[in-house]
């Protein structure tokens, strides 16, 4: 597999900082590195999700520009792409906080160590920075035991990461999603790829079994909700109308209908025979990054990036509660 890694540096910012973050890509350029930064990349026409998405999976360096505007609204938009950078255990990437105002630094990140951009002498800060920036261009030796980790990892067939799996209702087979637009099928026992569904044109952020373990869905970076035949892996109908990136999907009990959530802070519920969308269930002011039936499949739950948790009534499309307590985006909902 040729090395995914064409960026040295991804610059996650506000876009009221645009300024001052100008300059640092500027000075980072120069010094010889190669910068994602969203004035010299994005084109109008572009899905702003996919290709900050895009960046990101192409990125060995992640700096945080950390500031009142980054920490306001921005947040649930700038956090999510963090996260594979500051796992401890992805040492092919890099986590860099940039400071550049006073404002209170969130919760887990302040176990980072921090350039700071509101000292006296930037020009050491600075080089701080590009020190970092630089030794992460150097690949890491590995050990033997990564190199076999590595291997059977590589084996599974996909290119990019893995955003989403899920099990069949007999727990005998397995669905992934992967940044390479594909989903795979799974006999789990050999560890064999029965198939590969593909038809997205852009990263596949979940996956769903229906409970008949017949058929699948599959939400993407393309904002559109595929619906699959598993055996044959045969697309039987492509569900559209969310307008930014589907983060998940969620089959109700009886098989009839589904839920979709998305970066356009929306809901959709679905009649997925018909690919029919039957209500917008809208009221989240972040984007929505969970969804979940109850077992009844009367409610429903989405879990958001503004924080909070809403409680639905499915068929009316009302907000029956907003379970609010949370200080950071909320990734995943379940029902007992």
């Amino acid at each position: 597999m040729s090395d995914p890694i064409e960026y040295d540096v991804f610059l996650s910012h506000s876009s009221k900082d645009i300024a001052v973050v100008r300059s640092v890509a500027e000075r980072l350029r120069k010094d010889g590195l190669k910068v994602w930064f969203d004035e010299w990349v994005l084109k109008p026409g572009d899905s702003i999700p996919a290709k900050i998405e895009e960046g990101l999976e192409h990125s060995r360096i992640l700096v945080l520009c950390m500031s009142a505007s980054a920490f306001g609204s921005d947040w649930a938009q700038l956090e999510p792409g963090t996260f594979r950078f500051r796992d401890p255990l992805n040492k092919d990437r890099r986590f860099i906080p940039l400071r550049l105002d006073n404002a209170p630094i969130k919760g887990a990140l302040a176990q980072f160590l921090y350039i700071d951009w509101r000292h006296e002498d930037r020009e050491q800060e600075y080089a701080k920075l590009l020190d970092a920036c630089r030794s992460s261009t150097q690949p890491v030796p590995i050990t033997e035991t990564q190199q076999r980790f590595q291997a059977a990892v590589l084996s599974l067939g996909h290119s990019f990461w893995i955003r989403s799996v899920s099990w069949s209702p007999d727990g005998q087979r397995a669905l992934s999603g992967s940044g390479d637009n594909s989903v795979r099928f799974w006999k789990v026992s050999f560890g064999h790829c029965l198939s590969m569904l593909e038809g997205h044109s852009s990263s596949v952020l979940s996956v769903s079994w229906s409970p008949d373990g017949q058929r699948a869905l599959s939400g993407s970076d393309d904002k559109t909700v595929r619906l699959w035949e598993v055996e044959s892996g045969h697309c039987l109908r492509v569900l559209e109308g969310h307008s930014g990136s589907i983060t998940s999907v969620s089959w109700s009990p009886n098989g009839q209908r589904a839920l979709s959530g998305a970066f356009d802070d929306s809901v959709r519920l679905w009649e997925v025979d018909s690919g029919r969308c039957l209500r917008v269930l809208e009221g989240h002011s972040g984007i929505v990054l969970s969804v979940s039936w109850s077992p009844d499949g009367q409610r429903a739950l989405s879990g958001s990036g503004d924080n909070t948790v809403r409680l639905w009534e499915v068929n009316t499309g009302r907000c029956l509660r907003v379970l609010e307590g949370h200080t950071g985006s909320v990734l995943s909902v379940s029902w007992s």
